[in-house]
C-alpha cells in the first residue's frame, strides 16, 4: 500500500490518514475538530493547575473559558475571512468548511482578557501569565489538525523532515493548477514525485515545525515558572517573543499565506507580537529594580 503521508527520510509512513474520524447518522466528526477539542482541554487543565499552584482562585479561569473560547474562535474565523481573497464575511458561519487564522484568535483572546480582567478587577498581566502556558500547549496539539487535513504545509523541500503527500489528497485552499510534472499551489511550484504509480508532492511540514516550536515554548515557560517566573508579565513577554519569532520564520515557508497589500499578514503580526513582548519585558525588568 502506498502511504497517504510519508516522512520518507525518517522512514515514517502513515498508510491511512483519515480526515473524518467518525460519521454519526450522516454527521461527520472531523479529526481536525477532535484535535482542537483536545487542545482546548489540555490548555484548560494547564491553566487551572497553574492557577491553583500559584494561590489563585480557579473559578476565575472557569468563568473565562466559555467567553474566551467563543470569542477567540470567532476572531480566528474573521481573521481568515478578512484576508482571504476567495472568502467573504457572509461565509462566517461556515466553520465546517475550514478557514481559521490563529492570530485573529489570539488578538480576539487578548481583547477578551482585557475586558474580563477589568470587569473582575484583577491584574491583566497576572491573568495572561497564567494562561500562556496553556495556550502554547494547546497550539502544539491543535496544529495536528492540519496533518489530518493535509493543509498548512510549506514549499517544496529536500531536508530531513520533508513530508510527502498524495497529490490528489491535498486540501484545496486557494488556487491549484495541476500539470503533468508539477502542481502550482498558491503560486508555489511543487514537483510531482512518482512512487509505485502514485503522485506525491514533497514539502516542508510547517504544521509540525509550529507544533514542535510551541511545545518547546511550553517547556521553556514551565522552566521559567519553576525557577523565578513570579515576576508579573515575564511569562507573557516570553510567550509573545517566542511564539512571534517562531511563527515569523515558519510562515516564510508556507504556501497558503494570507496577504494584505502583498505582505504576509502573519509575518507582520509576528513582528508586532515580538515588539509587544519586548516592551513588556523591559517594563517587567524596570519594575523589579
Amino acid at each position: 500500500m502506498n502511504p497517504d503521508i510519508w516522512f520518507y527520510k525518517l522512514g515514517i509512513k502513515f498508510n491511512t490518514v483519515p480526515t473524518v474520524a467518525v460519521s454519526i447518522s450522516g454527521f461527520d466528526i472531523y479529526c481536525y475538530g477532535i484535535c482542537i477539542a483536545l487542545a482546548l482541554l489540555a490548555g484548560y487543565l494547564t491553566v487551572a493547575a497553574q492557577a491553583k499552584a500559584t494561590g489563585q482562585n480557579p473559578e476565575l479561569y472557569n468563568d473565562f473559558v466559555f467567553p474566551g473560547v467563543i470569542v477567540s474562535l470567532c476572531g480566528a474565523r474573521l481573521g481568515y475571512l478578512i484576508f482571504d481573497e476567495n472568502s467573504s464575511l457572509l461565509d462566517f458561519f461556515g466553520f465546517r468548511n475550514g478557514g481559521l487564522q490563529i492570530y485573529g484568535g489570539i488578538l480576539a483572546g487578548i481583547l477578551t482578557v482585557v475586558v474580563f480582567t477589568r470587569i473582575k478587577k484583577v491584574s491583566f498581566l497576572k491573568f495572561s501569565d497564567t494562561c500562556v502556558r496553556g495556550l502554547a500547549l494547546g497550539q502544539s496539539i491543535g496544529r495536528w489538525g492540519n496533518f489530518f487535513n493535509r493543509e498548512a504545509f510549506g514549499k517544496a523541500a529536500e531536508g530531513l523532515f520533508a513530508m510527502r503527500l498524495k497529490a490528489d489528497q491535498i486540501k484545496s485552499v486557494g488556487s491549484v493548477i495541476k500539470g503533468s510534472e508539477s502542481i502550482t499551489y498558491n503560486g508555489s511550484i511543487l514537483p510531482l514525485i512518482d512512487y509505485n504509480g502514485t503522485s506525491y508532492v514533497q514539502v516542508h511540514p510547517t504544521f509540525l515545525y509550529e507544533s514542535l516550536w510551541s511545545l518547546g515554548l511550553f517547556i521553556v515557560l514551565t522552566i521559567i515558572l519553576k525557577f523565578g517566573g513570579e515576576k508579573k508579565g515575564l511569562l507573557s513577554a516570553v510567550y509573545l517573543i517566542g511564539y512571534g519569532a517562531g511563527r515569523f520564520w515558519i510562515e516564510a515557508l508556507r504556501t497558503d499565506q494570507l496577504k494584505f497589500l502583498g505582505l504576509p499578514v502573519s509575518m507582520a503580526l509576528s513582528v508586532i507580537m515580538i515588539a509587544a513582548g519586548i516592551i513588556i519585558l523591559i517594563k517587567t525588568k524596570s519594575n523589579s529594580q
